[in-house]
């Protein structure tokens, strides 16, 4: 906003064409009228149709039911507002509760539930960290929810200017998640397909997220986060390290000796826990390691170890159990894999899979 002392506008306050003006004691400021955007995002057109759709499936159910939802909105009782104390209506608590159940992917009810149970707060473990950056918007260290039930809620919204305050109210849905991923949650492409545009350096962003009950889809209890972006993490301050993976593709997976028919390895850089799932054969028939090269790992990670149960792929040895050891080398000397049999009958064929800690 730029102060235009003016003759024409010494006692003008309003609009006019494009300048609106308005006076704040002997000063008038002039500034140009913000223009409305016309376009219409996938998004916003999906928002109103679920809307749209939710206010006319409230027409159709009966006077009982009706009933239902006034009883269970009067229940709720009043509640702080801009305009004082007020109540929910029993309309307005249907279209919130399946709005949000669909959202969740579940169908509409038109029976008011007995009990509703309120989103809740989420709980972080002792690596809780948020990425904030123009590259990405990530979190880490979010505790799953105890009930199978519940769904991950992500509302964002991105400040638009540096004196914009309290914009609680302007956050949108980011993202509905059914679990984290071992307690990351990459919000990257969410952000893009909501935002276009990605985070500039020093840009505040307010973010809102809450385990909901997907069957009940009642949003009370948030957890919130206001914060500007930057390159490095925004509580231990460390660049992004991005989850170690490797995959058949890189491998070397066809030796003189050996052939890894699948092999899909990952590392939690939080707990030292490895989840993966791999299949491989001897050439040769004895039991001798299965050794690969690969070229999937960052630097930052050297020798791990896990004792996994496998078992035989070969009907007839009637699939019996075993230990496999799979050692990841990731030194500047060795880059290999080897997968060895240590416990139970060794059988040419062999798999591996499930969840498993790890040991240097």
């Amino acid at each position: 906003m730029k102060l235009l002392p003016s003759i024409g506008f010494s006692d003008f306050s309003g609009s006019a064409g494009n300048v609106t003006a308005r006076k704040s004691g002997a000063k008038t400021y002039l500034s140009t009228r913000t223009k409305h955007s016309r376009k219409k995002t996938t998004y916003q057109a999906a928002t109103r149709c679920r809307f749209s759709d939710t206010i006319r499936a409230y027409a159709k159910i009966t006077e009982d039911q009706r009933r239902g939802w006034n009883s269970l909105a009067g229940s709720l009782g009043t509640y702080s507002s801009s305009s004082g104390n007020t109540s929910i209506t029993g309309h307005n608590l249907y279209v919130a509760i399946n709005t949000y159940r669909k959202i969740c992917g579940k169908p509409q009810c038109a029976d008011a539930p007995a009990t509703l149970k309120p989103s809740d707060y989420i709980n972080m473990n002792d690596d809780f960290d948020m990425w904030l950056s123009p590259e990405r918007v990530f979190i880490t260290g979010v505790i799953p929810s105890e009930n199978p039930d519940d769904a991950l809620l992500i509302e964002m919204y991105a400040a638009q200017s540096a004196g914009e305050a309290s914009a609680w109210n302007k956050t949108v849905i980011a993202a509905v998640l059914q679990e984290t991923d071992w307690g990351d949650v990459d919000l990257t492409q969410a952000f893009l397909k909501k935002f276009i545009t990605p985070l500039t350096l020093g840009q505040m962003i307010y973010i809102k997220m809450c385990w909901i009950d997907a069957e009940c889809g009642y949003v009370k209890r948030f957890t919130r986060f206001y914060m500007g972006a930057r390159e490095t993490s925004l509580y231990n301050r460390v660049p992004f390290v991005p989850r170690a993976r490797v995959t058949t593709e890189q491998l070397t997976p066809v030796t003189q000796d050996a052939e890894c028919t699948n092999f899909d390895y990952e590392l939690s850089p939080v707990f030292k826990m490895t989840s993966n799932s791999i299949s491989a054969k001897h050439h040769q028939g004895y039991a001798w390691p299965c050794e690969f090269s690969h070229n999937g790992l960052p630097s930052a990670f050297d020798t791990d170890r896990t004792y996994q149960y496998s078992r035989c792929t070969e009907e007839k040895f009637r699939y019996m159990i075993q230990c496999t050891e799979v050692m990841i080398w990731n030194s500047k000397y060795s880059k290999t894999i080897t997968l060895t049999c240590r416990a139970g009958h060794f059988t040419p064929r062999f798999e591996t899979f499930g969840t498993y800690f790890v040991t240097s």
